[in-house]
């Protein structure tokens, strides 16, 4: 089995992760130009790692399971629910409203470790065994 795409989005988790920690360490300490800046630095990150995700991960593994399958509609809800709380996070942020950021700021930190648990543990590995070329993808995450 090929691990240079399970390697590759699991590096980009970790990096996603040290940039929303910047961010939520920030708020927490009402430095909101800084969590201003690294928030936008996560969520640009974060939405190139979701956008490569939907344009080939996702397609790759419905392509086989079909589009109805648990594993990508979980996924995919997950992305929906997460864009909706960034939302919530930017404009708490632009607010300078630490105590909800912070607080949105957690829940989003809960979410994201189980999501890409279940990314790193399941679904990369498997969809790694169909796409014959992760090139597209890996380098979609780049800048």
């Amino acid at each position: 089995m090929d691990t240079k795409l399970t390697e590759s989005f699991t590096h980009h988790h970790r990096h996603l992760d040290d940039t929303f920690d910047e961010a939520r360490a920030a708020a927490e300490t009402g430095d909101f130009v800084r969590a201003t800046e690294a928030f936008q630095v996560f969520r640009d990150a974060i939405e190139r790692h979701m956008r490569a995700e939907e344009t080939w991960l996702f397609p790759a593994y419905e392509a086989q399971h079909g589009s109805d399958n648990a594993m990508t509609s979980i996924l995919r809800k997950g992305h929906r629910d997460l864009r909706g709380f960034f939302e919530e996070i930017a404009e708490a942020v632009d607010q300078a409203d630490g105590d909800e950021a912070v607080a949105l700021m957690g829940t989003v930190a809960q979410i994201l470790q189980h999501h890409d648990e279940k990314e790193e543990q399941e679904f990369y590995p498997a969809v790694a065994l169909l796409l014959p070329d992760p090139g597209p993808a890996i380098k979609a995450l780049e800048v």
